[in-house]
């Protein structure tokens, strides 16, 4: 009986709804101490995942980061607007962490 290789952690993007290999997405995650990005996915904490692309993260701020809040269960509309800035500002400075797939890649 042949082995199957294991498969790789599927995500789901809060911005375009498309499950994708986790290593594609960018993480935010809400600790105890807030919500940020967490580049490398190893932060403990209830997370959420979005595509390392400007129309993704727009397109969770047009629905008013409720898709994300509610991924992060009880983060506030400021914090979340803060991680979306964060996150974006890494996107468009191509600062995307070394091991993440860029989405015109995936």
């Amino acid at each position: 009986m042949a082995r199957t290789a294991p498969r790789a952690p599927v995500r789901t993007c809060v911005g375009c709804r498309r499950a994708r290999d986790k290593r594609a997405l960018l993480r935010i995650v809400r600790t105890p101490e807030g919500v940020c990005v967490d580049p490398e996915a190893r932060l403990p904490g209830r997370g959420a995942y979005l595509c390392p692309d400007r129309d993704c993260i727009a397109a969770a701020r047009r629905r008013g980061n409720s898709p994300l809040r509610r991924a992060l269960r009880g983060a506030g509309q400021d914090e979340t607007d803060a991680a979306l800035d964060h996150l974006e500002a890494i996107v468009v400075h191509h600062r995307v962490p070394e091991g993440t797939v860029r989405s015109e890649n995936a």
